[in-house]
């Protein structure tokens, strides 16, 4: 392929590039029946969410991609609706993210090859391929990664919470006769992202009507975070009248050791990948200084 060719057909890429990021941030034209309908429909009940959905926050406005480009793409993420749920995403915007990196990773050796070419400089059509292609392929594949490590931290840092939260409702309880208030109370203590999804669920759950535990079994369901489904098993016992102080308690104790468990084995972890870059440091060192005392010693014998 001659260097004509590859600029032209560089120049069709980055072209193409252009072309959709000037859709994107082109406002589409109004939609005349969706106007007409917002004007005559009348006052509607606001709905409350669904337990453990996250508020709305600007995440929602960074999708410039077009949704038909997104749209096919959030059915193939590799991320679980419950990993995206703890870290209050939506699929929308993840698959606006992997687009976005997997065409800047296949762009980008494109224009820089238009650059080599404006510039007389050699370069082989194969290599802006392979490198786009393998740039595209880390831009699709890092988000998805990255937000699976994400969920798993914050489920850690749930349980971690949740821990606080078994011992402050053991000990609201034995202080007060309701489930709910003990409920409530304990979740006011803290701000953190944990304490405050559990305090939104057991408000939805007074302003419905319901009681508390149900809005918190569907959250940990949502969640993925089956000891908060125990605890919500519990406090469903302790309403029936039972003393579940000890109960708590055990299981708070459960998490505490579990929690300190995956610590260890995330220090062993560490231990041992720090165990191998030393191993190879001192292998260098070591024939750094016997290689030329060795060849200096046969050389003298030869």
């Amino acid at each position: 392929m001659t260097g004509l060719q590859m600029a032209t057909l560089a120049g069709m890429v980055v072209g193409l590039g252009l072309v959709l990021a000037v859709r994107a941030v082109r406002p589409a034209p109004p939609s005349l029946a969706a106007a007409l309908e917002q004007l005559s429909a009348g006052p509607t009940a606001g709905t409350l969410p669904p337990p453990g959905t996250p508020p709305s926050s600007a995440g929602d406005r960074r999708t410039w991609l077009p949704p038909a480009v997104v749209r096919p793409v959030e059915g193939r993420l590799g991320v679980s609706d419950a990993d995206l749920a703890i870290l209050g995403q939506t699929r929308r915007e993840l698959a606006a993210r992997k687009v976005a990196l997997a065409l800047a990773g296949l762009l980008t050796p494109a224009v820089l090859g238009l650059l080599c070419v404006l510039l007389d400089v050699p370069v082989p059509f194969v290599v802006p391929t392979a490198v786009g292609l393998a740039l595209a392929s880390v831009g699709w594949l890092l988000p998805s990664a990255e937000a699976r490590e994400a969920a798993g931290k914050a489920r850690t840092e749930f349980r971690s919470n949740l821990e606080s939260f078994l011992t402050l409702v053991a000990g609201e309880r034995r202080a007060r006769g309701s489930v709910e208030q003990a409920l409530e109370e304990a979740a006011e203590i803290s701000g953190s992202a944990p304490f405050v999804r559990m305090r939104r669920a057991i408000r939805r759950a007074a302003l419905s009507g319901r009681k508390p535990w149900s809005d918190l079994r569907d959250l940990g369901d949502e969640l993925a975070v089956p000891e908060l489904r125990n605890l919500a098993d519990i406090a469903a016992v302790a309403a029936d009248g039972a003393s579940v102080y000890n109960t708590l308690l055990a299981s708070a104790r459960t998490l505490r050791h579990a929690e300190l468990s995956d610590a260890r084995s995330r220090a062993n972890e560490v231990s041992e990948r720090m165990s191998r870059p030393l191993a190879l440091l001192v292998t260098g060192l070591t024939l750094f200084v016997l290689v030329p005392f060795l060849i200096r010693m046969f050389a003298v014998s030869a």
